[in-house]
């Protein structure tokens, strides 16, 4: 293998892994906003079945990256098949809990009455998000720790320090 072949591939690779950083991003990032998504869909199903419109509504207040793809979504839903439309925004994503949101779409789209199913979805994003934060606020104490202990020096030096002005004021008085 030449340099000139070795620096491609490496360059290919390289780009390849920040492709793959920023669909995982996108993907958590989607997957953050998903527990809203839900609870939207499952207040949006008791007045009206129109998936189309649910989606075009949630779109206006959608996070950056399930904004951009329910608006590739909706476009390709105007133009071909619903259901094929949802398929296709699931494979984009690939994420398990799109999955499940994206099967219950499609249980709507059939007919299907889906409340109950998307209430059932709505309380175990829940459970999905508080466990995501309680993971994450167990992560956050290692990062405080340094900042408790200088708090807590500095603390202790004032604390010193108005102590030994007072026990020096105390004892210029007794000479």
């Amino acid at each position: 293998a030449t340099k000139l072949e070795i620096v491609r591939n490496t360059v290919y690779l390289n780009e390849g892994r920040k492709a793959d950083k920023k669909i995982a991003a996108s993907r958590v990032e989607i997957e953050y906003e998903l527990a809203r998504f839900v609870a939207t869909i499952t207040q949006e199903l008791q007045a009206s079945r129109d998936v189309l419109s649910m989606l075009e509504t949630y779109q206006r207040s959608a996070g950056k990256a399930l904004k951009n793809e329910l608006a590739i979504t909706v476009a390709d839903m105007r133009t071909g098949n619903f259901e094929g439309a949802l398929t296709r925004f699931e494979a984009r994503v690939s994420s398990a809990q799109l999955s499940d949101v994206v099967q219950g779409l499609i249980g709507v789209w059939r007919g299907d009455d889906g409340v109950a199913f998307f209430r059932m979805l709505s309380h175990d994003m829940k459970q999905l998000e508080l466990q995501r934060l309680k993971k994450l606020a167990l992560e956050r104490p290692p990062k405080i720790r340094k900042y408790s202990f200088m708090l807590l020096a500095c603390m202790l030096l004032l604390f010193m320090g108005v102590m030994g002005y007072q026990i020096l004021g105390t004892m210029s008085g007794i000479f």
